[in-house]
């Protein structure tokens, strides 16, 4: 009968591994955290911190002021192709929604924020602007997803500062006068954001 040998027993490892072997855990341990802590908890109150450096632009508002009342006026945002575009309500409110392609509950959100737009043409407009990116940047992230409304671009962050936004994503409705009616940090899904044009224009 022929038989195969049996495998070596385990042996504890020397003492001269030991150092090796706790930074192995520890660095594996930390790996760990950090991807945790970038996709874990709910994508509808997740919100990317932003670079702490970038200033608001003079006028009422500053980062992580609430907008709710204020008027909106003399705003332009950035197109992909370089040109500029007043930033305004035209007949009906306008969702501004501020997104970049580094922000993954920003990509979670936008297949949703696409079907509201969508569905409630007849009610809003929706605008989504990208924020501290290179065009090339954005263009990828939108060639992937294939979202159908509005986009530009807020390159330098100054649109953002100027609605009190201080993370990723954040949404803004502007009302069709130019009074901002609500605004919201997180990843929404499509119940809330009809939830929030609902109960925002309620109150006009």
């Amino acid at each position: 009968m022929t038989t195969a040998p049996l495998p070596d027993r385990p042996t504890a490892p020397s003492r001269s591994r030991w150092p090796l072997i706790v930074s192995g855990v520890v660095v594996v341990a930390l790996a760990i955290a950090v991807v945790a802590s970038f996709l874990g908890g709910s994508s509808t109150d997740r919100v990317d911190r932003l670079d702490p450096t970038i200033s608001a632009p003079p006028g009422d508002l500053s980062p992580g002021v609430d907008p709710t009342g204020t008027k909106v006026a003399g705003l332009t945002y950035a197109t992909f192709d370089g040109g500029q575009r007043r930033l305004a309500a035209e007949g009906k409110p306008l969702l501004v929604n501020f997104w970049a392609s580094t922000c993954a509950p920003c990509v979670a959100e936008m297949p949703a924020l696409d079907a509201f737009a969508r569905e409630n043409a007849d009610r809003v407009s929706v605008l989504g602007l990208d924020y501290g990116e290179t065009p090339e940047m954005g263009r990828s992230m939108l060639e992937r997803v294939g979202v159908t409304y509005p986009v530009g671009r807020d390159p330098k962050g100054t649109l953002l500062a100027a609605f009190g936004g201080r993370g990723l994503p954040y949404t803004v409705l502007i009302g069709a006068d130019g009074t901002v009616l609500a605004a919201h940090s997180g990843a929404m899904d499509q119940t809330q954001m009809t939830a929030l044009l609902d109960t925002a224009t309620a109150r006009r």
